[in-house]
């Protein structure tokens, strides 16, 4: 009964969040919003968890995230679609519809994979998801992906099926997976529609929520984004506006013409190409607060950024003089994270943060992109009395960093995989 109640108030939030999808399309592009999974917009999670409860527990995700992130970067050879990380992890959800007739289809929109997947009939193991799952014996533009294609060959373990079916295992680090078929099927956001390849899961397991599945938005072959450029001449831009965490207001998600981003305050830095394609790296030069100003290493894109990551990770030096900046300039009692995954944090007492007398952090990125982030991108309220900084270091040996969407908050991210360039530009997303 308890499970029923459950099930019935997740498809009530669907519903409702549903309806506030805002969808703009144009010639070449279209726009649809983004919620955060712990919103009340979401239908991924309905619990009586506190907000600080929620924080936690994005901030656990986020480091088991950027730990599996951090070391697949670091290793030169890795290429393909085989990854190490748990999309389960990500932190914004994105609705679509799939096939012809369209079914509606809830999927974690995550810029750390390429492969978009959902659950299919038959299903030899499937997790519970909150809209049915998808019968590609129903869609009349479904067609399987053949064996001894270049589609196939694309995949680290595609390999041949029954029948001259490509099948494909997508393995994730938290022990997660979607294995199935390949095919190509019709996305359809609003009225645009684009041919793509997705991964049509027989046995999945759990991890992923009430989702159906995973919207690959990596810079491989193989992601959407990739895709539209392939099938539907859409060009490979895509941008979007995240609103601040647990906001409970929906953000924007922008494809092809539509995510251009121009304008007053905008600047770019190079999108840099690294064996890993899937990952979008770029590349910090320094970080700077008052007159004070921490050089980054040396290296070429030395940080990934990451729509699925809440935190943002720096290489321990760098984090440390970040660190040794702040102390001078805050004044307040310095304390102890509560929940135990933050290091620096002090005692706001009664007052906002905003008290406390937070500087602005300026992230220098090459090309001349000077970010400004505020102390709503790097301080987190996480208890009574309890500011922390949302910023963290990697292990010692780490040189590479990540860019949490914490960090991106209230700013429109453009991706131009065409001109290789990652612009910024401050807006308010909600």
């Amino acid at each position: 009964m308890a499970a029923t109640i459950s099930l019935f108030f997740h498809l009530i939030l669907f519903l409702i969040s549903f309806s506030q999808t805002t969808i703009i399309n144009g010639n070449n592009g279209f726009t649809t919003s983004l919620f955060h999974r712990d919103s009340l917009l979401s239908p991924l999670e309905f619990s009586s968890l506190s907000h600080y409860d929620r924080l936690a527990n994005a901030f656990r995700r986020s480091l088991s995230r950027s730990a599996a992130l951090l070391n697949r970067a670091a290793t030169s050879g890795a290429v393909g679609l085989q990854s190490s990380i748990g999309p389960g992890s990500g932190e914004y959800l994105m609705s679509v519809s799939i096939g012809t007739p369209p079914v509606d289809y809830l999927g974690i929109a995550d810029t750390g994979s390429d492969l978009t997947w959902a659950q299919c009939l038959p299903c030899l193991k499937c997790y519970q998801q909150l809209r049915p799952i998808f019968n590609p014996l129903k869609s009349t533009s479904f067609s399987h992906v053949p064996c001894n294609t270049q589609t196939c060959h694309a995949v680290d373990d595609g390999h041949c099926g029954v029948q001259g079916v490509c099948d494909y295992s997508y393995t994730y680090g938290d022990r997660t997976y979607s294995k199935g078929d390949l095919g190509f099927e019709k996305i359809t956001i609003g009225s645009s529609s684009v041919k793509s390849v997705i991964g049509c899961g027989h046995a999945s397991s759990g991890g992923f929520g009430f989702a159906s599945g995973v919207i690959g938005l990596g810079g491989g072959q193989l992601s959407l984004v990739s895709q539209m450029s392939q099938t539907s001449g859409i060009s490979r831009r895509f941008s979007y506006c995240l609103p601040t965490l647990l906001s409970h207001a929906n953000g924007k998600i922008n494809f092809g013409e539509n995510a251009v981003v121009s304008g007053p305050g905008v600047v770019s830095t190079p999108l840099i190409s690294k064996n890993t394609v899937t990952y979008y790296y770029i590349t910090l030069e320094a970080i700077s607060i008052g007159n004070e100003r921490h050089m980054a290493f040396a290296k070429q894109g030395n940080v990934i950024i990451d729509s699925g990551t809440t935190l943002t990770i720096l290489p321990k030096e760098l984090y440390d003089g970040v660190v040794s900046s702040l102390l001078k300039v805050v004044k307040a009692k310095r304390v102890k994270d509560p929940h135990g995954s933050l290091d620096l944090c002090f005692d706001d007492g009664i007052n906002a943060a905003a008290s406390l007398g937070i500087p602005v952090i300026t992230a220098h990125f090459s090309g001349g992109a000077n970010v400004n982030l505020l102390p709503i991108n790097t301080f987190r309220k996480v208890a009574d009395n309890v500011n922390c900084l949302t910023l963290k270091a990697a292990s010692p040996t780490t040189e590479f960093g990540i860019i949490g969407n914490l960090a991106q908050a209230n700013f429109l991210i453009g991706y131009d995989l065409e001109a290789k360039r990652l612009s910024f530009k401050p807006t308010v997303c909600a």
